[in-house]
């Protein structure tokens, strides 16, 4: 096993003995007395040095090849886009340790695209996957055919009746509870609140829904006045006719809209479509993700408060999960769950 430098040397001199048998004794190699041995052991285990799998590794000269399936980066107002720069950023810290990654994007609003992208995957799925699960249907039946001893990791979401080695990304009802606490906060008497629902079959998104009307409930039954909360189903909201007809249906109809959830990184169409009409004022925009068209939409105040899952973060660590697994058989660390972070026009960086 290896071990840092710094460590092998700071082992070394507490021991009185030299980086040498400092090395043959991490290494097993023998050639040291037992009573040396017994004490270098006691100094690493005081020490709680770890070896470093990747090190090990990268001396045996062998090579990794690992797969992402991701949608295209820039669908969902370039979400994935974010999420691939952080796996960029993790291929090449990766390509050291003897890791190739291949990217496989697909498009997520062609289901036969994306079985064809799977099938190839499946037929050389190399060491490991870092897959998205936007599409369950599909994802499902291609993970059924793949080796049981496969590794793969999940991030942005999550596939219940899956095994994941490992799976990334926020924990969505606690997020939509958080969502759920800043819209009464933005709305104080607001009698009619929006919640868009513009991709259905995403569990994490569905999940979003449901915390930030918990939230309300919760409210409503410690006897609170609440707004009414309609979730309003808005597949395809991109579309620009699509948007044009779902929200003025809305604004025509019922109660004022006091506040608006826009629980994926679409924020900045409806931010515009309530600007063009000159309806922002009195309604409260919440959306998701930091993507640069929401970002510059905070910045106008055509948004009030963006949630961040931390994309970028997601596809580094999930690629360089995926790795360790590969290489060391690391024990399954389960689901990483990352900060909720919440971003005004006040705190973005400047």
């Amino acid at each position: 096993m290896s071990y840092t430098k710094v460590g092998v040397k700071e082992i070394a001199l507490r021991a009185g003995v030299s980086i040498g048998t400092v090395d043959r004794v991490l290494h097993e190699r023998g050639g040291v007395s037992a009573e040396t041995k017994a004490s270098i052991e006691a100094i690493v285990a005081e020490l709680g040095y770890k070896p470093n799998v990747l090190a090990r590794h990268l001396s045996r000269n062998r090579e990794y090849i690992l797969h992402v399936l991701l949608p295209k980066a820039d669908q969902d107002s370039g979400y994935w886009g974010l999420c691939l720069k952080g796996i960029e950023a993790s291929k090449t810290e990766l390509a050291a340790y003897g890791a190739k990654v291949e990217i496989d994007e697909f498009d997520r609003y062609d289901r036969k695209g994306c079985r064809k992208v799977l099938d190839r995957v499946v037929k050389d799925p190399g060491d490991g996957l870092l897959i998205a699960p936007v599409l369950p249907e599909e994802l499902r039946a291609a993970l059924c055919r793949l080796p049981s001893e496969l590794p793969y990791v999940f991030f942005d979401g999550t596939l219940p009746e899956a095994d994941p080695f490992a799976s990334i990304g926020q924990d969505s009802l606690k997020a939509g509870r958080t969502a759920g606490r800043l819209m009464s906060l933005l709305t104080p008497g607001a009698t009619r609140i929006l919640a868009i629902n513009a991709h259905a079959e995403d569990r994490h998104i569905r999940n979003r829904i449901e915390g930030f009307r918990n939230f309300f409930s919760e409210l409503a039954a410690s006897g609170v006045p609440v707004p009414r909360i309609e979730v309003v189903d808005a597949e395809g909201i991109d579309d620009d006719a699509k948007r044009d007809s779902v929200f003025e249906r809305l604004f025509s109809s019922g109660p004022t809209v006091g506040g608006i959830l826009v629980p994926n990184a679409s924020g900045h169409l409806v931010a515009e479509w309530l600007e063009g009409r000159s309806l922002k004022k009195g309604c409260a925009l919440l959306a998701w993700d930091l993507v640069p068209a929401n970002e510059a939409c905070l910045r106008s105040g055509s948004i009030d408060c963006i949630i961040s899952q931390k994309p970028f973060e997601q596809g580094r660590l999930g690629l360089s999960l995926i790795l360790r697994k590969v290489v060391g058989g690391t024990p399954t660390p389960g689901r990483f769950d990352l900060p909720i972070e919440i971003w005004f026009k006040e705190n973005l960086p400047a």
